[in-house]
């Protein structure tokens, strides 16, 4: 394999990695944002709800 290969395969990875990136902060910025305000809400069972999904979301490994 010719390092021109190898670059072009790197290249190609990269813009991938940050295609995933960019996907990625789109969904998670709006779904922390509502946990968040969730979180703060007066309404006692969403804050305990948001409790829940907190702890669980800490207890599961990012990627699997």
């Amino acid at each position: 394999m010719s390092i021109q290969t190898m670059l072009v395969s790197l290249s190609q990875a990269f813009l991938t990695t940050l295609a995933i990136f960019f996907l990625t902060l789109l969904g998670s910025l709006p779904l922390g944002l509502v946990v968040y305000f969730a979180r703060k809400s007066r309404f006692s069972p969403l804050r305990w709800l948001t409790k829940v999904y907190i702890a669980i979301m800490r207890g599961t490994p990012l990627m699997l």
